[in-house]
């Protein structure tokens, strides 16, 4: 047969330096297409034997065809069509074989689709991330050499670098004189990289674009979502803007609902609080108004509205009045405050509370009347939830006699004060056991001689003989944060010392009466689980430093806070 075969090549046929290769180019390739299709006859279901023989044959036909047809122009057109033949006897079956979106299609619309998602691809290359916008559609990348791919690449490298970190936040300010950014790590803020001016203002632009906000507008307060789709999952971005004649600026806040979204139980509640707490809902006790306090950036959304999910919406009026709705509770009825609307903050909330709530939520009790329409209001029926922001019970109770503007008044209506801050979770990766020294387990509370086991922040592992950052705290030795609480339940004990004006005696009955643990205590406690560490502690509770005093004024002597006399 080989030497039949080699007398029938023609001596021209071998000297052309294009035809031998034009052959076994086509050979080539319906062999190598022969072998990538053994899986799509497989996931097709059909008999992969008869179906790869018609491949090779056809494939060996062809070749065959373009050696022994005298003429090239005639044999190289039919081994073409002997090579291809199995593919389009194929190519029906499969169709038949798998669902419609599945099927090859050749046509204008299907070869319009190739290119696309082939460009698609360049584009994708080399981003690490795309956008939905605020109606979950895909947001095109921008191809090489567009005029909106520096803009692109600056949105994407101010995104990416807070969720490499791990960031509940973004903060972006533009000004004048340049641009900077912040991010916030489990409550703790760092400075990272940010791009040019022009770059960041376009950043800002784009997302504004993607959350639906309004692109011209530069002052106004702005506020909408859209998505951020990473290779492996998505976050949620929340985007707030707004400006004014020194700049604009923009917040990010990163997974809102998850955060946000957490029972009560899990926010860090001792089990001891967690029974003051469950007492104070009770429903033959639920009237009144419970305070909930803690300064900005210290989880006083989350605690209150963890305590409006405790009533059932279904069987109760819940209402919530707030200036911005950060993150909705299915059943509860969000009613937004907007400043220039024409209806001030108090005339709404009197609007809300002649409907007849069970139980209303109020996040801003420093505006005019906010206060005593409260107070005035209460009833055995209804229990408010008034927001604070300050941190401690004392400032809180201060603040509560301040809005409402006459002390009796304020004290009668008071029955629990809910205070928090939040503290760093030691990362159970990485943590670093140790035994702490005499001082620190007095401190604790742990008796002298006994054994204990405390844990510091590491922040290093090893793998195998080498010592690198741990991956699962990214290096900072800490993972999440949990809340420290004091919940202070008011009696008619403690609210008698209220109305004549002595927060004093009223805290220390109430702590007494209730055993109720303070914030440090609580802070305390959970070093020794090892949840989070003795440093942490001490971060969190240090004492503000001191504002630097005015030139050419001396400091003004600091001053107890004290409530308003009484009426």
């Amino acid at each position: 047969m080989t030497p039949l075969l080699a007398q029938a090549i023609s001596s021209a046929f071998l000297v052309d330096p294009v035809k031998p290769v034009l052959a076994l180019a086509v050979a080539a390739a319906g062999c190598a297409l022969t072998s990538r299709m053994a899986k799509d006859i497989k996931f097709c279901g059909l008999p992969s034997g008869p179906w790869h023989m018609k491949m090779i044959l056809g494939t060996t036909a062809g070749l065959l065809a373009v050696v022994l047809v005298p003429t090239f122009y005639a044999g190289f057109p039919l081994q073409l069509a002997l090579t291809a033949a199995p593919f389009l006897l194929y190519w029906p079956k499969r169709n038949d074989a798998v669902p419609e979106k599945l099927r090859f299609v050749i046509g204008g619309e299907g070869i319009k689709a190739y290119f696309a998602e082939r460009r698609k691809g360049r584009a994708l290359a080399g981003a690490r991330l795309t956008f939905k916008d605020a109606e979950k559609k895909e947001h095109p990348v921008p191809a090489k050499g567009d005029a909106a791919l520096p803009v692109y690449q600056a949105t994407e490298a101010l995104v990416m670098a807070a969720v490499d970190r791990g960031a509940s936040r973004l903060d972006l300010i533009v000004r004048k004189e340049g641009a900077q950014a912040v991010v916030s790590v489990d409550g703790v803020r760092a400075k990272i990289d940010v791009p040019a001016p022009e770059l960041a203002v376009g950043a800002i632009n784009l997302l504004k674009e993607l959350c639906g906000l309004d692109v011209k507008e530069q002052r106004k307060r702005q506020n909408g979502m859209c998505t951020a789709v990473l290779p492996e999952s998505s976050v949620a971005v929340t985007v707030t803007t707004s400006g004014g004649s020194a700049g604009v600026q923009m917040r990010i806040d990163f997974d809102v609902a998850k955060r946000m979204g957490k029972p009560l139980d899990q926010l860090g509640l001792l089990p001891a609080q967690m029974k003051l707490v469950e007492a104070m809902l009770a429903p033959e006790d639920r009237g009144g108004v419970v305070l909930v306090a803690a300064a900005p950036g210290q989880g006083l959304t989350s605690t209150t509205l963890a305590l409006l999910t405790r009533h059932d919406a279904f069987t109760n009026a819940v209402k919530a009045l707030e200036r911005t709705t950060t993150h909705r509770v299915d059943g509860v009825d969000h009613q937004l405050w907007t400043p220039g609307s024409g209806v001030d903050y108090r005339t709404q909330l009197q609007s809300i509370v002649r409907r007849s709530p069970d139980v209303v939520m109020v996040d801003d009790i420093s505006e005019p009347g906010t206060g005593k329409v409260i107070a005035a209001s209460n009833s055995s029926d209804v229990r408010f939830y008034a927001c604070i922001a300050v941190d401690g019970v004392g400032p809180a109770v201060t603040e509560w006699f301040r809005a409402v503007g006459d002390v009796p008044m304020a004290a009668t209506p008071l029955r629990a004060v809910v205070t928090q801050r939040l503290v760093r979770r030691l990362c159970m990766a990485c943590r670093v056991p140790f035994q702490p020294s005499p001082e620190q387990a007095k401190r604790l509370g742990i008796a002298a001689g006994k054994p204990a086991e405390l844990f510091r922040a590491g922040g290093k592992v090893q793998v195998k003989s080498k010592v690198q950052d741990c991956p699962m705290c990214r290096g900072t030795g800490f993972s999440g944060q949990i809340g420290v609480f004091e919940v202070l339940p008011i009696d008619q004990e403690a609210r008698n010392h209220l109305a004549k004006g002595d927060l004093k005696s009223a805290y220390n009955a109430a702590r007494l009466k209730h055993r109720a643990p303070g914030m440090q205590e609580a802070a305390l406690l959970r070093v020794r689980e090892g949840v989070t560490s003795l440093e942490e502690v001490a971060r969190v509770f240090a004492p503000p430093a001191p504002k630097p005093a005015t030139a050419g004024t001396a400091p003004a002597a600091a001053k107890p806070s004290q409530p308003p006399k009484k009426a």
